[in-house]
C-alpha cells in the first residue's frame, strides 16, 4: 500500500494519538467511525455522516423532537422533510469540520467559491471578517486556500489535517489564535487580536461563538440568534473595518459571499450600533430563509461552559466558552 493510499491518521499521528485528540462533544463510537471513514474517498464518508444523523433523528426522540418544533416554525411547512435535512447538514458539518477524506488543500479549493471577493481588497486599518455558524464550517481555512491572508481568532481545530505536511502552512499558530483547551490566558489573547489588526492585518471571527457578553438577539422563526461582543470590543479597541462573510452549499461545492463593510457607527446617535443590528439582522434572516436546512446550530446550539484560569478558578460569565466540538456530540 502506497503512503498516499493510508489514511492521513495513520500516516501523520497513528491511530492512538488520533484517539487522544477526541473533543469532549464527540461521542466514542462517533469519532471512531469517522476514523474509520477517513480512509474513504471523498465525498463518500461525508455522505455517510449525512445519512447516519438523519437516521439518528429518525430513532431518537431528543433529536427528533427539537428539530421538528423548529422546523414546524419555518415558512413553507416542510415538517419532516426539513427535519431531516437539518440533521442531515449536522452531519455534513461535523465531516466538513474535521475535513474528513480531503487529502490536501488544493482538493478543498477545487469545491469553492468566492462571491463579492472585491469587498476585500486591501485598506489601511485593519479588517475584521465577521461569520456566523451557519452553514459550513471552516471558511477561514478556505478563504486562506484561495489567496486571503487572514488568522483565526476561536476555538482549537480537532481535524488530524494540521499534523500533515500537506497543511502544515495552515496550522501555523501565528495565523490561529486558538490557545490550547487547558492555558486559557484571555489577556495575551486578546492582546495578540489586536496588535494584528493594528498592523493592518485581517482576523476572522465569530459573531455568535463563545467570545464577549451577548450583544443582541437576532429575532428568527424557532428562537433567536445571540450575537455577542467580542468583535466589537475588538473594533473600538482598534477602528477595524468590519466585513460580514456567509457560506452556503450548492450542491457539494462550498460558496462563500462577502458583504459591504459595515457603515461607520455615528457616534452622535443615541443608539450608534443601530445600523450595524440592522444590517446583521437582515442577513442572518434572509440567509435562514434561504437555506434553513442549513442552520443545525439554530436547532442544536453550542453548550457554553466557564472558562478556568486555573484550579477551581472560573472565569466572568462573559468569557465563556464552548468544548471543542460544538454541537456534534450523537
Amino acid at each position: 500500500m502506497s503512503p498516499d493510499s493510508l489514511p492521513r491518521s495513520s500516516i501523520a499521528l497513528g491511530f492512538r494519538e488520533v484517539w487522544r485528540r477526541r473533543p469532549a462533544l464527540y461521542s466514542r463510537p462517533l469519532w471512531a467511525l469517522m476514523i474509520a471513514l477517513d480512509r474513504l474517498p471523498w465525498p463518500w464518508g461525508e455522505d455517510i455522516l449525512a445519512s447516519l444523523f438523519a437516521a439518528v433523528a429518525l430513532v431518537r426522540g431528543s433529536r427528533r423532537r427539537p428539530v421538528l418544533a423548529w422546523a414546524s416554525q419555518q415558512p413553507g411547512g416542510r415538517g419532516l422533510r426539513l427535519a431531516l435535512a437539518v440533521c442531515a447538514f449536522r452531519g455534513r458539518w461535523v465531516a466538513r469540520a474535521t475535513l474528513l477524506g480531503v487529502r490536501s488543500p488544493a482538493a478543498l479549493s477545487r469545491r469553492a467559491v468566492i462571491r463579492g471577493d472585491e469587498h476585500l481588497t486591501a485598506a489601511p486599518e485593519g479588517t475584521i471578517l465577521l461569520g456566523f455558524h451557519l452553514g459550513p464550517p471552516n471558511v477561514d481555512v478556505t478563504l486562506r486556500i484561495l489567496g486571503q491572508k487572514l488568522a483565526w481568532f476561536g476555538t482549537s481545530r480537532n481535524s488530524w489535517v494540521w499534523s500533515s505536511e500537506a497543511w502544515r502552512p495552515l496550522s501555523d499558530p501565528r495565523q490561529n489564535l486558538a490557545p490550547p483547551d487547558d492555558e486559557w490566558f484571555w489577556p495575551g489573547y486578546l492582546y495578540r487580536a489586536r496588535r494584528i489588526l493594528l498592523d493592518g492585518g485581517a482576523l476572522f471571527i465569530m459573531a455568535d461563538s463563545w467570545i464577549g457578553r451577548a450583544a443582541f438577539p437576532v429575532p428568527l422563526p424557532g428562537g433567536p440568534m445571540i450575537i455577542r461582543s467580542g468583535w466589537l470590543s475588538l473594533c473600538r479597541l482598534t477602528g477595524a473595518r468590519v466585513i460580514p462573510v456567509v457560506t452556503h452549499l450548492e450542491g457539494r461545492t462550498q460558496v462563500i459571499t462577502v458583504h459591504p463593510a459595515l457603515p461607520s457607527p455615528i457616534p452622535r446617535d443615541a443608539d450608534p450600533l443601530a445600523s450595524w443590528r440592522e444590517i446583521i439582522t437582515a442577513l442572518v434572516s434572509d440567509y435562514v430563509r434561504r437555506y434553513p436546512e442549513q442552520c443545525p446550530v439554530l436547532v442544536f446550539p453550542p453548550t457554553i461552559l466557564p472558562r478556568r484560569r486555573g484550579p477551581g478558578r472560573p472565569e466572568p460569565d462573559g468569557h465563556a466558552r464552548p468544548p471543542a466540538g460544538g454541537f456534534v456530540r450523537t
